[in-house]
C-alpha cells in the first residue's frame, strides 16, 4: 500500500524557556503520538512547528521549524508565512494527502489557505469546547483586551464560517461533539477519539512510602485551572487533618498568586512547592492522590497518567473529566460551585481507604482498555485510511 503523507500543523511541541513561550495538554499529546504513529510503516509525517525537541526514530517523520524572532507576534506572522511556503513546497514535491490541525483554530491561518488553493483536506483535531475555550480567552494572564477581543472575534468568525469548510473535525469528549452537531456540523464528517497516553510508561509504577497522605496538583500555573479554589479548600482542610500534604507541581501566570498564598497562610510546611518536573514517574510515585479543579478539560493527560500509576483522581465534574471518570468507580467528582463538596470528597478519601483501592484499580484498567496511545493513534490510522481522497 502506498504511504499516506499527513502533514501535521502545530504551534510547538515543547515549552521554550528562555522565551517563556508554554505548550499545553495539546502539544503533550502530539508528542506521544508521534511516537506511536512511526510504528505504522506506511504512514509519513511532515510537522509543521516553531519549536519542537521530538527526535524521529524513522526517516517517515520530518520535521520543520521557525521560531527566528524573540517577540512573540513577529514571530507568529513570521511563521504564518514561511509555513504557508513550506507546506506548498511540500506538496508540490512530496504531495499531502491530508492536513492535520493540532491545537486551537487561531494558529490555522497558513493550512487554510493552502486547503484553499490546493484542496488538500483539513483534519482538525478540537482541544476544547467552546464554552472552555471562550473562559480560556477571558482568563488569559497574558493576553491584553485587545488581543482578547481579536481572539474572540477570531473565533466567533471561525465558527461561522471557516468550520464548515473544514473536511474532518476530531472532538475529544462529548461535549465538543454535541457543539459541532448543535452547529449542524455533519456527523459523518466527526471522528471522536479522546487523548491517549503510553500506558506501558507508568504499570507498575511502585509509591514512596510517606506518613500521612500526599495530595498534588499537576499542571500549568493558570486561572483555567482555578488554583485559587484548590488552595482555599486546603487550607480548610489543613485544620481538621495537619499530618497530610498538598503537593503542586508546575509554574505559569499564578505562581506568584501561589507563592504569595503559602507565605501569606503560614503553609509552607503544609503545601509544597515544587515548581516544574519534568520526571512524570518522580511525580506520581509521591502523590497518593491527584486534584483537578479546573473550570474546563478536554481529556487530561495528568488525570490519565495518575490514574494508570493508580494515584487516586479528585476532579471537578467538567465535560472532560466526566467523560474519564465515573464517581465513586474510577474516581470522585466534585460540584466545581461548592468548596464544601471538595472538601467532603478529600475527606471521603481519607476515610475510606478500602474503597479507594477499588477504585484506583477500576481507574488503572479504563486507561489501559480504552486511553492508550497505541489505542487511539490505531483509529486515527484507520481513519486516515479510509478517509484518503
Amino acid at each position: 500500500m502506498a504511504k499516506i503523507h499527513l502533514c501535521v500543523f502545530i504551534e510547538r511541541t515543547h515549552k521554550i524557556r528562555k522565551l517563556n513561550l508554554n505548550v499545553g495538554g495539546a502539544s503533550n499529546q502530539l508528542l506521544e503520538l508521534l511516537k506511536s504513529y512511526e510504528k505504522k510503516k506506511d504512514l509519513k509525517i511532515s510537522l509543521i512547528t516553531k519549536y519542537s525537541e521530538y527526535k524521529p526514530i524513522t526517516d517517515r517523520v520530518k520535521i520543520y521549524q521557525y521560531l527566528k524572532f524573540k517577540l512573540y507576534r513577529i514571530s507568529s506572522l513570521y511563521f504564518v508565512i514561511k509555513s504557508f511556503f513550506k507546506i506548498a513546497k511540500i506538496h508540490k514535491k512530496e504531495f499531502i494527502d491530508i492536513i492535520n490541525i493540532e491545537g486551537h483554530p487561531t494558529i490555522m491561518v497558513s493550512p487554510f489557505l493552502i486547503h484553499l488553493i490546493f484542496k488538500i483536506p483539513i483534519f482538525m483535531k478540537m482541544p476544547t469546547d467552546y464554552s472552555t475555550y471562550i473562559q480560556q480567552i477571558y482568563l488569559s494572564e497574558n493576553q491584553r483586551l485587545i488581543t482578547k477581543m481579536i481572539n474572540y472575534s477570531w473565533f466567533k468568525f471561525f465558527k461561522k464560517i471557516i468550520l464548515k469548510k473544514i473536511n474532518y473535525i476530531r472532538p475529544i469528549n462529548q461535549k465538543m461533539y454535541d457543539d459541532l452537531i448543535e452547529l449542524n456540523y455533519p456527523k459523518e464528517r466527526i471522528l471522536k477519539i479522546p487523548n491517549g497516553i503510553d500506558s506501558k510508561k507508568f504499570i507498575g509504577l511502585k509509591k514512596i512510602i510517606h506518613d500521612g497522605i500526599h495530595f498534588g496538583f499537576v499542571g500549568r500555573l493558570t486561572k483555567i485551572k482555578n488554583l485559587r479554589f484548590l488552595l482555599d479548600v486546603f487550607e480548610i482542610y489543613f485544620t481538621k487533618y495537619p499530618e497530610d500534604k498538598l503537593f503542586l507541581y508546575g509554574e505559569g501566570p499564578e505562581q506568584k498568586f501561589v507563592l504569595d498564598f503559602i507565605k501569606r497562610k503560614n503553609l509552607a510546611n503544609k503545601i509544597i512547592f515544587n515548581g516544574f518536573e519534568g520526571d512524570k514517574k518522580k511525580i506520581y510515585s509521591n502523590l497518593d492522590v491527584l486534584v483537578n479543579t479546573s473550570f474546563g478539560e478536554g481529556i487530561s493527560n495528568v488525570i490519565l497518567e495518575a490514574m494508570c500509576t493508580k494515584t487516586l483522581v479528585i476532579a471537578s465534574n467538567v465535560s472532560g473529566n466526566k467523560e474519564i471518570i465515573k464517581h465513586e468507580i474510577s474516581g470522585l467528582l466534585f460540584n466545581l460551585a461548592s468548596k464544601k463538596n471538595l472538601l467532603q470528597q478529600l475527606i471521603y478519601f481519607k476515610k475510606n481507604s478500602d474503597i479507594s483501592k477499588r477504585i484506583i484499580e477500576e481507574a488503572q484498567n479504563e486507561v489501559v482498555q480504552n486511553y492508550d496511545i497505541d489505542v487511539i493513534s490505531e483509529k486515527i490510522y484507520n481513519f486516515l485510511k479510509s478517509s484518503r481522497i
